[in-house]
């Protein structure tokens, strides 16, 4: 499935973004921490990693856990592959709307992701988003009661803000991270699923 969005992130607007857009892992590390330490967590799946800096300091988090991420836009892959070469971490080519794993994860999670998908292809990544999860999901987005589309970079249907409070079961917490803590001022919420008996 190809959507506007996905053709934008895939090309050299997603390149540009990628270069322009380094984060230093260590500064999320602490949050994560706050957000996740008290959970049971030995897989991890990051749908639109982007570099994989929050991979790697989940890696500092859970470091035994599997750690997966995907990623549509190929020059983000080859630079996440190289930043993780030496990491139990795996970045492949990928997409929320068609996810390439079978088994579900412990721990799946978006950050900036969701934000860029249109509301006419939200449900089909809510949908795969619960298949691939078994435990919790954290999603880390921009936050609106009512959803808005907002200008970004010269683009008017690249970026919404919406509430995600009521898109999965079982809302386990949430709350705002800023700069401080090494987000860009983002809504988290936090969801447990439940192991399936």
């Amino acid at each position: 499935m190809t959507t506007e969005q996905l053709k934008v992130w895939r090309g050299d607007f997603g390149n540009e973004w990628t270069d322009r857009n380094t984060i230093d892992p260590k500064t999320r590390i602490e949050t994560f921490k706050k957000l996740l330490s008290n959970l049971k967590v030995n897989s991890v799946l990051e749908i639109g990693c982007g570099a994989g800096h929050n991979l790697i300091a989940l890696s500092e988090i859970f470091p035994d856990a599997e750690l997966f991420g995907i990623e549509p836009n190929p020059h983000a892959v080859t630079l996440g592959q190289h930043k993780c070469r030496y990491l139990p971490i795996e970045i492949e080519f990928g997409n929320c709307f068609s996810i390439p794993h079978v088994k579900p994860f412990d721990l799946v999670l978006t950050c900036g992701v969701l934000m860029h998908v249109s509301a006419s292809d939200l449900l089909l990544t809510i949908n795969e988003i619960n298949r691939v999860s078994g435990k919790y999901i954290l999603i880390m987005e921009y936050f609106s009661e009512k959803e808005i589309a907002i200008p970004y970079h010269g683009h008017s249907n690249l970026l919404f803000k919406r509430d995600y409070k009521n898109l999965f079961p079982n809302l386990k917490g949430t709350g705002l991270l800023t700069k401080e803590e090494g987000f860009d001022k983002v809504t988290w919420w936090l969801f447990e699923k439940g192991v399936k008996q």
